[in-house]
């Protein structure tokens, strides 16, 4: 398969893309944990490894050269993540609306409606980077393959079809519900209906990774803004409650977060100028330390949201 040659213009419109709302919303999940000490004291030491188990395992991958691996645990890793997020967004409007019924047709026909296009994708070349050149610079992974497992193309018609009948399952329950007044917020199954064509639509039609990436997440990252951003002011409208065990570290991470609620430009200003750090990184880590940021993040989500 040709590799595509990606010249300045398309890099520097993903490059302010991922300034913009991709790498800020990766960095709101620390603002989100910093923000209350109590929540921070109870994932500390989830924190701290996995960030440090992150860490080694993507410096040795990248000493080592292995960057297709690296890529690899990324590409397979962000579908799983970016639909738990949808499913954990889902569920809580539907419950702030005062949805009491259960939620598990929703987790199904988001799961099969992810597979469905990743399959396809799997079947119909797998996953590649263009050769991406910035003012005469080749970036890191520009070219670089996916590992992907050796698939029959007829698996991307039975994901479809699954993903099908997961639809069809969906909409009779949700018109039963309708009736008895019991169904889902309408916002609720419009958010899943854009999320699921945006999804499908990026991983069907476009085949550069780095783009197909950018635009599948793009309601997800969004998403994320808006949740975070909501539940760090809600937690700052309400009494403080000083935490004594804390670090002074933290306290003043936590200080700094706070005056952060209070100054919206400052709260932007500072997501960007992180995100710019991190973007700045890329050439001289050959992408590793973006990459450590992401998948950490990947797995704090998964932790520091989670439902009792």
């Amino acid at each position: 398969m040709a590799v595509q040659q990606r010249g300045p213009s398309f890099l520097l419109c993903a490059l302010a893309f991922a300034l913009l709302l991709d790498l800020p919303h990766v960095l709101h999940t620390y603002i989100r944990l910093f923000a209350n000490p109590a929540d921070f004291h109870r994932h500390r030491q989830s924190f701290w490894r996995s960030l440090l188990i992150l860490a080694l395992l993507c410096s040795a991958l990248g000493t080592l050269g292995q960057y297709a691996i690296l890529v690899t645990i990324w590409v397979y890793w962000q579908p799983y993540h970016v639909c738990k997020q949808h499913f954990g967004v889902a569920t809580l409007y539907a419950r702030k609306s005062g949805y009491k019924h259960s939620t598990r047709h929703v987790l199904l026909l988001l799961i099969c409606g992810f597979a469905a296009p990743l399959l396809y994708r799997l079947c119909h070349g797998g996953f590649r980077f263009g050769q991406y050149q910035l003012f005469g610079q080749s970036l890191p992974f520009s070219g670089l393959q996916v590992y992907t497992p050796p698939l029959p193309a007829w698996s991307a018609g039975i994901g479809y079809a699954v993903f099908g009948l997961a639809a069809l399952v969906y909409m009779a329950r949700e018109y039963q519900a309708a009736r008895r007044a019991a169904g889902l917020p309408r916002f609720v199954n419009l958010m899943l209906a854009i999320v699921l064509i945006l999804y499908n639509a990026a991983y069907l039609l476009i085949s550069d990774l780095y783009a197909l990436i950018l635009i599948a997440t793009s309601v997800h990252a969004i998403q994320y803004h808006l949740v975070c951003a909501s539940t760090v002011r809600n937690l700052y409208a309400q009494p403080s409650e000083q935490d004594n065990a804390a670090s002074p570290l933290l306290h003043a991470l936590q200080r700094g977060v706070r005056y952060l609620t209070r100054h919206p430009l400052a709260w932007c200003g500072a997501l960007l100028m992180a995100s710019l750090l991190v973007l700045c990184s890329e050439l001289p880590t050959l992408g590793i330390l973006p990459l450590i940021v992401v998948l950490h993040h990947f797995y704090l989500d998964g932790v520091i949201w989670k439902r009792s």
